[in-house]
Order: C-alpha cells, then structure tokens, then sequence
C-alpha cells in the first residue's frame, strides 16, 4: 500500500463490503474513524482520488464520491491544485464562548452593546403585557406565518429598510438564521450549487452541510462580491442560489454600493439564480441602502432580524418571499418550528408601533460609534473592515504572528476573539486576520483596555515554543 499510511482499515472496510453494501459508504465510514480518533490529524493530507483507488483496487469515481461525502459533512476540504486535507476540529467553543465567563473580554461573540435602557425597556413592557386582559399571544397557535398584526408591523418595518413589502408576503421568524433556512431549505436541494461570499458568514457553511448542497465561494474585495466572478461562475455552470450579505457581511464588514448591488440582482435575473439576502444589520447603518432583493422580487428572499440592532435576545425576524413560494415557505416552518413565538412577536411588534424600536437602534449605533472609535484609535493601522455602525471589525495580523497562534494567545490574556477558521468556504485559501465584535459585555473603560493590550500583543514577537 504505498500511499495510505494508516489505510489498513480502509482496505479492510472495502474488502468487507457486502452484497448492494455501497463501497464508498465503506470508505467514508473508515475515513471518518480515523479523523475522530486522531489518526488522522487535522491538516493531513489525504492520498490523491486516484492514489486511493489504486491502493484499494476500486474505481476512482468511488473514492471521488467519498471524498466529496466527506467534504460535505465538514470532515475534509478539497482544494483544487493543492489537493484533500482533514479539516480542523471546529466546534463553537474553538471560536466563540458559548458560556458566560466574566474573567474574559469576550470579542467572539456578535452581539450589540446591551444598556440599561434596553433593561428599562423590556421591564416596562412586560408590565404593560401583565395587564392586558385579552392576550391572544399566549394561546395562538395559527396562523403559522404570523398574527396579522406582527406581519404588518414587520412590514411597517421594512419599509424603514428600504425593503417595501405586502404583510402577505412577509413571514415572522425566529431570527434571520431561520428565515435563511427556510429560503434555502424551500429552494435548494442535494446537490445543488450555491454561491456566497467566500468568507461568509459560519451558519451559511452549516447549512450547506446540513441541507447537502454545494457551497461555492465568490470572489471579493471591500465592497463584497464581484459581480464579474459572479457573472463567471453563472455562465459556466447550473448555479441554484446566491446568498449574500451586502451590508456588513460577516466576518470582514464589507458594504456594497449601489451600483454594484444592482449588477448583482442583473446577473441573477439573466440567470434565474434565486437571491437570499441576510440584511441583519441592516438596521445599524445609518444611511439608506437598497437591498438586492428589492431589485430582483421575483427571484429573492430577504431576511432580516432584530437581535443585531434593537435587543440581543429579540429575536424575531421577517422572511419576504417571492409570492409563488409563499405557500412552500410556510410548509418547511410548519414541519420545523411550526411557527415564531407569539409572545415575543408581540413585544417586537409593539415596540415597532410605539418607536422603542427606533430608539434603541439610535442608541446602538453611538455605542457602536463610540466602541469603533476606541478600535481604530488601538488598532487602526490592522484595521482591514470596520464602520461606525457595525458590531464587529475584522483585523489583519501582523506578519511574525499567525491568526490561530495570535488567538491562543490573547486567551491567555484573558480576551476572546474568532480565528478565520469557521468563515472559509471550502477552497478559500485562510486570511492571516481575526473577527473582533466591539459588543463585548463590558465598560467602555474595560473594553478600550482590552484593544490596547490586543495591540501590545501583536507589537510582541510569539514565543519560540507554543504549547
């Protein structure tokens, strides 16, 4: 066996395929094995498709198969002229605190600068919610898409968004996460090419996993995507889908102009490739901006949220979906969630309606300010995408650290920040950059404190060993 070194497994699993047992099931199965046991590490290269099938006397389409199941489940990432490698062991501990720790600044995390007025203002309408005597929120169970006046309250707005739409059209969900899953589950099936920023947000990569399409990552610069890639890869193959994030996309912070949303919608028209935009800060940036999907309704669903610009834990979202793909929408909610929570709906749509909700995005946006300026002031010369208005900003790492070792070592110092790792399409070569969120639960005090020792720390050469 001269190129697997630890294939004895492999051999022995195809060997003992049995009957209609599929061969390269087998394989995946050996495989996976040896990366969760570790004898495979994380960053092993595998034998090349054609390698493999020599060695285990099997066809080369067999080993190809495997290879892709594999890169589908995230286990490993084939990368055209450079070949198939194990994928890290990402997991959300390895790049974001998923539990409370008030010993560290937690920068990992996207979430807006919580105040007392957001405590204010949920106390006063969870007693103006006790002492409504009618309150058909905490027994509703239809319609599945939302009470009539949360839709027209959703509508209401997005209109603030640039995004003017009928209620019938709009579904209320649990977040803009969920509206991109119902878009892609209602439009996408196995094996269906996607496209999206090549990095781009991490939920968008899960999905990809989990619905089983493939994801394809676009070209792009500080203004997001390029159409002329775009147009490319359209021309030369069946794409299904694009989703995109055009105002602040997640991690680089990147906001597209008009001119170049409008290309986009263009190609995607030309080419009947549905569009799912994820505007969920959208609410954050103070000038107007036109969503893609307003270009292009036919073809597009847009999602957004409240979690990212009125309260953290808000979290209602608005699905706008092309009318003929209303009714299928609504069936994937049903067999998923059946429908968003009533009563939290109801505190999104009264908020709307008597302007908290406009208050409090006002608000987050001189806290961001505020925070974005304490960044730049420590950071400024790493900065490669950042905006007064964000929650995050995505930092260039000096030459003598790289992006894993930089993390590793700023834990130490007690502050969490994302490595590139959890934002890489497959074949993305990795950025040697890291994702701060200025939201940190901290004081302005602590938080500009925390930025100066990330900027001390990259002036510091790493240690010769690193354990």
């Amino acid at each position: 066996m001269k190129h697997l070194k630890n294939g004895g497994g492999w051999i022995t699993a195809v060997r003992e395929a049995a009957g209609g047992e599929s061969k390269y099931k087998r394989l995946v199965g050996a495989i996976s094995q040896d990366i969760e046991s570790g004898s495979l590490a994380a960053g092993a290269r595998l034998p090349t498709q054609r390698e493999t099938a020599a060695d285990l006397g099997i066809s080369v389409q067999t080993v190809t198969n495997a290879y892709k199941e594999l890169e589908r489940q995230g286990l490993i990432r084939c990368e055209v002229g450079r070949g198939s490698f194990v994928a890290p062991r990402v997991t959300v501990s390895n790049y974001v605190l998923d539990t409370a720790d008030r010993e560290v600044v937690d920068f990992s995390t996207a979430h807006i600068v919580h105040c007392a007025e957001h405590d204010a203002a949920w106390r006063e309408v969870c007693g103006v919610l006790s002492r409504v005597d009618d309150q058909p929120w905490i027994r509703s169970y239809r319609p599945i898409a939302g009470a009539d006046h949360h839709r027209q309250a959703g509508a209401q707005w997005l209109a603030t968004l640039n995004m003017p739409t009928n209620p019938e059209s709009l579904i209320v969900t649990n977040g803009a996460t969920q509206a991109i899953f119902l878009a892609l589950a209602s439009t996408v099936g196995p094996g269906d090419t996607v496209l999206s920023e090549n990095v781009t947000d991490h939920g968008v990569i899960g999905l990809s996993n989990l619905l089983g399409f493939t994801l394809k990552g676009l070209e792009t610069d500080e203004y997001g995507i390029r159409p002329e890639h775009f147009e490319e890869v359209c021309a030369s193959e069946r794409v299904t889908a694009i989703v995109c994030t055009p105002t602040f996309n997640n991690p680089t912070v990147s906001l597209m102009p008009y001119l170049r949303r409008a290309s986009i919608a263009r190609i995607a028209a030309k080419h009947g490739v549905f569009v799912i935009e994820d505007d969920a800060y959208g609410a954050l940036f103070e000038a107007s901006s036109t969503p893609i999907t307003s270009l292009v309704p036919d073809l597009g669903f847009y999602c957004t949220s409240l979690a990212k610009s009125v309260m953290s834990g808000l979290r209602v979202g608005y699905l706008v979906t092309p009318r003929r793909y209303a009714l299928r929408v609504e069936s994937v909610l049903r067999v998923s969630t059946w429908m968003t929570a009533p009563p939290v709906a109801e505190v999104a749509t009264r908020w709307i309606n008597d302007g908290t909700a406009k208050r409090l995005v006002d608000l987050q946006r001189q806290k961001l300010a505020t925070r974005q300026g304490m960044l730049r002031a420590a950071l400024g010369s790493f900065v490669k995408g950042a905006h007064p208005n964000a929650l995050s900003a995505w930092l260039a790492v000096p030459e003598h650290w790289h992006a894993d070792r930089i993390v590793r070592e700023l834990r130490n110092r007690h502050i969490a920040v994302t490595s590139p790792e959890p934002f890489l399409v497959p074949g993305t070569p990795c950025p040697n950059a890291i994702r701060i969120c200025v939201g940190a639960d901290v004081t302005d005090a602590t938080c500009e404190a925390a930025f100066r020792t990330i900027a001390e720390t990259f002036e510091q050469y790493p240690q010769v060993h690193d354990f």
